[in-house]
């Protein structure tokens, strides 16, 4: 059994394959412990980018492995043919634009068996085509260490997503077994879909390490699906919730954290989907709005009572409340489109981002 295994998923990715190629060959822990699994997601680029992986598989047939998929699946279902065929004895995914780190691996393998830790999340710095892709800042928090033996500690690093603990997949290092035995999966054909898998990930796992290490470097590419047109997107992040919350259901954690989901619903579902769109200068139509509202009180239709909810006093959350209570009209939508922009800059403005 290699030691990890890492899943690349890859859609029209010639450009920059050969730099994380690069980085994920060179990694210290050396080739006889690591798996590289490329997933081509039905690239359209007249099979630029399979060749170019066949090329890698066929120079490292050891160590690579090439999954072409025949009809684009989206990162969720590329992640996921990936897990399929990872045979490692932990988990980790790169995207196709970004790099490790030369010592990640090792690093991460060392911290995870020193720790017996189902995860291993660590930091990651931000680079574009203007900025030098250095070794990464240094960064000043100390590393920390959730051990779960009881379900308090469990409810209270469920709702937890800030600087510290994100809801991204990209930046952690997972025990193989335990994605493997619960059937942890991706959301298919949908952008937004990390949470679809980190957070059962936080439900299942017994013990969660956040080192501050910098070991990977996420690349801001102007074509990325970040930065592309979300037109035929926009309720993708609610929808990815919508799934998240049936599968937690049926897995009976819904009823078992039943305030904690509900709460990121309405932080990570809800609020989250309007202001995505609000930042990429959309104004949101009646329709548009009623249909978040819709979905939000289906699923959770005491989310006003909700104790956490009750206690999101800023002014983007009580705005998203307010929408939940009141009826949309046309009237009154050009007027909740402008509080939008307005407590955004807020927001912005208080991450450091304005």
């Amino acid at each position: 059994m290699k030691k990890v295994s890492v899943v690349v998923p890859c859609f029209n990715a010639v450009k920059y394959i050969d730099r994380c190629m690069e980085s994920l060959l060179g990694q210290t822990i050396g080739l006889e412990n690591v798996e590289i699994i490329l997933v081509d997601d039905a690239s359209t680029d007249n099979g630029a980018t399979l060749g170019r992986l066949l090329e890698y598989e066929e120079k490292f047939p050891e160590t690579i492995i090439v999954v072409p998929l025949e009809r684009n699946m989206r990162q969720g279902g590329a992640r996921n043919a990936g897990i399929s065929w990872a045979g490692g004895e932990y988990l980790m995914f790169c995207d196709a634009d970004d790099w490790l780190l030369c010592g990640a691996m090792e690093r991460l393998y060392h911290m995870a068996k020193e720790q017996d830790a189902d995860v291993v999340e660590f930091q990651y710095m931000l680079v574009t085509d203007e900025t030098e892709p250095a070794a990464g800042p240094e960064d000043k928090r100390d590393s920390l260490v959730w051990d779960f033996c009881d379900e308090k500690e469990k409810k209270k690093f469920l709702i937890s997503s800030s600087e510290d603990c994100s809801l991204g997949c990209c930046p952690k290092f997972y025990r193989m077994s335990m994605i493997r035995e619960n059937h942890i999966r991706f959301a298919e054909h949908l952008i937004f879909e990390e949470p679809s898998f980190t957070v059962p990930v936080r439900i299942y796992e017994k013990k969660h390490v956040l080192t501050n290490e910098t070991l990977y470097c996420y690349y801001q590419s102007p074509g990325s699906t970040m930065h592309g047109s979300w037109d035929d997107q926009k309720f993708d992040n609610i929808k990815v919730w919508m799934t998240l919350m049936q599968d937690l259901d049926r897995r009976g954690f819904l009823e078992r954290y039943d305030a904690e989901l509900e709460c990121m619903f309405f932080e990570w579902g809800l609020a989250l989907s309007v202001r995505l769109l609000v930042m990429r200068d959309y104004l949101l139509t009646k329709e548009e709005l009623t249909v978040f509202k819709k979905i939000t009180l289906q699923i959770f239709p005491r989310i006003l009572s909700n104790p956490y909810v009750k206690q999101k006093e800023d002014g983007w959350n009580l705005l998203m409340k307010g929408i939940l209570e009141m009826e949309l009209t046309e009237e009154n939508v050009p007027e909740l489109n402008r509080l939008m922009k307005y407590y955004l800059q807020q927001f912005l403005e208080i991450c450091g981002k304005a």
